[in-house]
């Protein structure tokens, strides 16, 4: 059987590279940089190694793991600074969620920062084509600023070198395309260590198919294990399935006060106000609270951010206890100004089965009491004071809803608060009054259209629905109402 026919076997994978992604950060912090030779090195010092390097380096014949002393000698501008490894992994995540926007599997590479595989099986079905998908992609990224190519092949070493080797979007149609084109990949294209790089090179071997050449006895015993897994890697012998993961969400809440406010218990208010949701949401995950950081944003004029830190005696989901905590703290607070913002970051860990077990015991809504709230009520206000909405049937959606008086709270299913498949539930919102609104971007489009026609016994009605994704992450429901030729924003979904 041949490779065309093998390869209709194999699942296709993507890639998405950002190229020296630690070296496009530190250049974003300095634009200037862009045209001149850069780098990024791995400490400040004249003897620390260069760890990437931008494309005006490598035509000074500046490569990485060369001293940056001695590359000044090659390009007397040669710029260079360093990048902590902590914003490359914040960056890295706000990327991986920004990818979980095209596929729902997406894993991060672990050696190489800037470097993503996508699981890209079906999306053709959903984008006309796998092309038009990686052009959308590949759009999006140009549009932040940021320098990316995206390639679609077989596997995953080989969609990596086409990434590599070729900027703006590659697609293969078969599995020997894709081998026909990693030979030619040159190996400095690759992350790979400097002295395995530089000691290939020696023997002549500059690209992957003269790796592959190689005997495969000899590699590993000549070079080490890398260049044994890359030998292996680069031959298709190696294999390691997708293995998607979710970035680190950051448990965090935000309160922006109207006034200033100095009076230690009301500040206590806002904060247990935002703490409960944030707990609520630990125990969906099964994660306990083991830290909890406090920062407040003081009405001066310098601007004052005090930061203070609580941590419990052990992970715990106990709101009581940590609110006990926070009260300690802001009571023995010298504030010099009213606070105009709170900031509540909740660090987390595995919870234990006693936090689980003492979070399930308390229960955090009283029906009874509600219903008691609403007796009150009606009591002062009349009966009509307290109604639910209730779909009935309408041709248009705006028209479906009405107001009816009612006495007993429903009960609550787990289908409908989403306690069955652990989702929250998506409310959609209608505006009281409908607002105008413009032609969506069709990368932006996240269903739809959904067609509405007819009405015509008063107005023939004909308008198409669509969801869209705005770009501060809200969603918005809208149509465009064919006979007057307009875009309306009907409502949103939360």
């Amino acid at each position: 059987m041949d490779q065309v026919d093998s390869s209709k076997r194999v699942e296709r994978i993507a890639c998405v590279d950002l190229p020296a992604w630690p070296l496009q950060l530190l250049v974003r912090r300095n634009p200037d940089w862009r045209k001149a030779p850069a780098a990024v090195v791995a400490e400040d010092s004249p003897q620390a190694p260069l760890l990437w390097v931008n494309a005006a380096a490598r035509r000074c014949g500046i490569l990485p793991g060369l001293r940056y002393a001695a590359a000044l000698s090659l390009a007397h501008d040669l710029r260079a600074g360093t990048v902590e490894a902590k914003e490359v992994a914040t960056a890295g995540e706000r990327l991986h969620r920004h990818l979980l926007n095209y596929s729902p599997r997406v894993e991060a590479a672990s050696h190489d920062p800037g470097v993503f595989w996508i699981d890209a099986r079906g999306l053709e079905r959903l984008n006309g084509s796998l092309t038009a998908w990686a052009e959308r992609l590949q759009r999006s990224l140009t549009r932040a600023g940021l320098v990316a190519s995206v390639a679609v092949g077989f596997t995953r070493f080989g969609s990596y070198g086409l990434a590599r080797a070729r900027r703006g979007v590659t697609l293969v149609a078969a599995l020997r395309d894709e081998l026909a084109v990693l030979r030619r990949v040159p190996l400095a294209r690759l992350q790979l260590d400097p002295r395995l790089r530089d000691h290939l090179a020696r023997l002549g071997v500059r690209t992957v198919g003269g790796l592959c050449d190689l005997p495969e006895v000899g590699v590993g015993a000549r070079f080490g294990p890398e260049a044994a897994e890359l030998h292996r890697l680069a031959r298709g012998a190696a294999f390691a399935p997708l293995q998607p993961a979710r970035p680190v969400e950051v448990v965090k809440a935000v309160e922006v006060l109207d006034e200033p406010e100095s009076d230690a218990w009301r500040l206590l208010f806002l904060v247990k106000r935002a703490l409960h949701p944030l707990l609520d949401g630990l125990a969906d995950r099964l994660r306990a609270a083991s830290c909890l950081r406090l920062e407040l944003w003081l009405a001066d004029r310098a601007g004052t951010r005090l930061h203070e830190t609580l941590r419990p005696a052990a992970p715990t989901l106990d709101a009581v206890l940590l609110l006990e905590l926070v009260r300690l703290r802001l009571e023995h607070l010298a504030l010099t100004a009213g606070v105009e913002r709170v900031v509540l970051t909740v660090d987390d860990v595995a919870a234990t089965a006693e936090s689980l077990d003492l979070f399930a015991r308390q229960r955090r809504r009283d029906p009874e009491a509600a219903v008691r709230a609403l007796a009150r009520v009606r009591a002062e206000l009349g009966d009509g004071a307290v109604t639910r909405a209730e779909v009935g049937p309408a041709h248009l959606p705006e028209a479906r809803a009405r107001w009816t008086p009612f006495v007993d709270l429903p009960a609550a299913s787990g289908a409908a608060s989403g306690a069955a498949d652990g989702q929250p539930t998506l409310v959609r919102r209608l505006l009281a009054r409908p607002r105008q609104g413009s032609a969506p971007r069709r990368e932006f489009v996240r269903g739809g259209p959904y067609l509405v026609s007819g009405g015509w016994w008063h107005g023939e009605v004909r308008r198409a629905y669509l969801f869209v994704a705005m770009g501060d992450g809200e969603l918005r429901w809208l149509y465009h109402d064919r006979r007057r030729q307009r875009w309306v924003v009907q409502g949103r979904v939360e």
